[in-house]
């Protein structure tokens, strides 16, 4: 499986120095998709945006390779109690993968992140 961001070997992950913050969550929710701001976020490998959704309970968008360097980004978002969720990788270079992380019950995302794997 190409995608498998959750399965990674030790040292085969790094975290790109940017982070981008959530915004404030609004109250009230009519039970659609309610995406209220956008996100970018770039490193050597690639970049991605896409926007904010749900109160912050989801990270919605896109993730690009732009780069031959055996390197395949994804975003990482960070979560309110602690720990994160990754979105698929894209790669080869000229690839994107969607991004749809959703946050675990009773938890917002607080920022996004660029990372890679060696693939």
């Amino acid at each position: 499986m190409r995608h498998m961001p959750r399965v990674l070997a030790a040292g085969a992950l790094a975290v790109a120095a940017l982070a981008v913050t959530a915004p404030s969550a609004t109250a009230g929710s009519t039970g659609a998709l309610a995406c209220t701001a956008n996100w970018s976020a770039s490193s050597g490998e690639g970049y991605a945006n896409g926007k904010w959704c749900n109160n912050n309970t989801l990270v919605s968008g896109t993730v690009h390779d732009t780069k031959s360097d055996g390197r395949c980004p994804f975003v990482r978002g960070y979560l309110s109690g602690g720990g994160w969720r990754d979105s698929d990788w894209a790669g080869p270079k000229g690839d994107s993968s969607p991004v749809n992380i959703d946050a675990p019950s009773g938890q917002t995302f607080t920022r996004v992140a660029m990372s890679y794997i060696r693939c």
